[in-house]
């Protein structure tokens, strides 16, 4: 995967997504003189929608996180984005044949019949095709050609956005460009199929313990290169779930919060892309969780303080969180007023703890928090950012689908088998 790109990429790039940006634009200017009142705000979801899938790479993938945000963006924006998903326009049959051939050389049986066919879905990074291999009906996932030069450009692009952003006064002392790499490195490592079919069995193995939660095996034998290949799941259908009595939506949204909080506070594994392409609630009650390809390890240290921070939440113990945040910082800047940091923190916990969904704000709450670091001359671990790109997207589901539920107290058995996991650590670790 290449990490570095040409100057010329990077500039065939910047040209591409300034090209489209201006006549997005410019359409959206259309719309908005032309369209009739009523439909002027689906047009211009329309038009944003599209403009992330012609740019593609990371672009897209931002599309599609904003597309779980509906309290964020609104229904018609998010509907809009919903697509891209997985209705993302196909590479062709040659191009997911000349990837396969790359990956195998010789293809296994069944897979050339298969790849001539439609995907039955097509991602940002790959398409998906349904196949039959000796009587297993399986998925077969096909890298992009050329995803891993868009995506350098485009991470590369960011890096040097956040190193200009990050000089303005209001920006000076948050740490852009580290939070900038470390989701870079990790949608990079979206590409590395090997290193998803991992993630996919680690992914299964962690939520064992779940029986209500379904994650597709990975066949043997049939994963290499730009390939994947796992068990088939039938009927999924993301527009479904408005369609579930409230009950079974209710109950598989606790079912998935659960499971999400078994991974970040005990085994330290997130999955951080639980957008509406990814996460499946069926009639019998089962949560169907798929692809394994944007996820992170955290750090023994940052998974303890995460969890440590979190139980001071659900408790409602704002001074114990402002200490846990001081304990992960970089450096404290000279000048610096840890008091009236320990204090700003310390309201903003107790001012958020206990709420329910419909009334805690997640993504506000994390705004608040890092403005008060940049404001304190304090930043904490920037791998934060993950588990709160892993909450955020989260959180939208259940606004959407279990307003009422305790966002926090749900969390409490595994912040506290989080704990205990600490607790008996060896010396060293955590």
């Amino acid at each position: 995967m290449p990490s570095h790109p040409s100057p010329r990429l990077l500039a065939e790039r910047a040209l591409q997504v300034t090209i489209h940006v201006a006549c997005t634009l410019l359409r959206v200017a259309v719309v908005v003189v032309l369209s009739p009142r009523a439909r002027r705000r689906e047009h211009v979801a329309t038009q944003v929608a599209r403009l992330a899938e012609r740019l593609g790479g990371a672009f897209l993938k931002m599309g599609q996180l904003l597309a779980t945000r509906v309290d964020l963006v609104g229904q018609t924006m998010a509907t809009a984005l919903g697509r891209l998903h997985d209705s993302v326009e196909p590479m062709t049959g040659r191009q997911a044949l000349k990837e396969a051939r790359a990956a195998f050389g010789r293809l296994p049986a069944g897979f050339e019949q298969a790849l001539r066919r439609p995907p039955v879905a097509s991602g940002s990074i790959a398409c998906v095709y349904r196949a039959d291999l000796d009587g297993r009906d399986v998925a077969i996932k096909v890298r992009r050609p050329g995803i891993a030069r868009r995506f350098a450009a485009d991470i590369l692009m960011l890096r040097l956005t956040a190193q200009i952003i990050g000089r303005l006064p209001p920006l000076r002392r948050v740490p852009m460009v580290d939070i900038v790499t470390q989701i870079g490195d990790s949608l990079t490592g979206q590409l590395d199929f090997a290193r998803e079919t991992d993630d996919l069995r680690r992914l299964r193995a962690d939520l064992a313990g779940f029986p209500e939660v379904v994650v597709p095996g990975v066949v043997p034998g049939r994963c290499a290169g730009g390939v994947i290949t796992m068990d088939y799941i039938d009927d999924l259908d993301r527009l479904s779930t408005d369609r579930l009595p409230r009950q079974t939506r209710e109950a598989g949204v606790v079912i998935l919060v659960q499971a999400v909080y078994r991974m970040l506070f005990v085994e330290g594994f997130i999955h951080v892309d639980l957008h509406q392409g990814n996460v499946y609630f069926q009639d019998d009650g089962k949560v169907v969780i798929l692809d394994a390809g944007f996820t992170f390890r955290l750090s023994d240290m940052a998974r303890t303080s995460f969890t440590k921070f979190f139980a001071g939440m659900i408790q409602g113990d704002g001074e114990g969180c402002a200490e846990i945040l001081l304990s992960t910082v970089r450096g404290i800047e000279k000048g610096a007023d840890v008091a009236a940091f320990r204090h700003d923190v310390a309201e903003l916990v107790v001012r958020n703890a206990g709420a329910a969904a419909c009334d805690f704000d997640l993504a506000a709450f994390s705004v608040d928090l890092f403005d008060l670091q940049r404001r304190h001359r304090l930043f904490a671990e920037p791998e934060f950012v993950f588990p709160l790109l892993c909450l955020l997207s989260l959180e939208g589901t259940v606004r959407r689908l279990h307003p009422l539920m305790d966002f926090q107290l749900e969390a409490a058995p595994h912040v506290m088998h989080g704990l205990l996991i600490n607790a008996t650590a060896p010396a060293g670790r955590g």
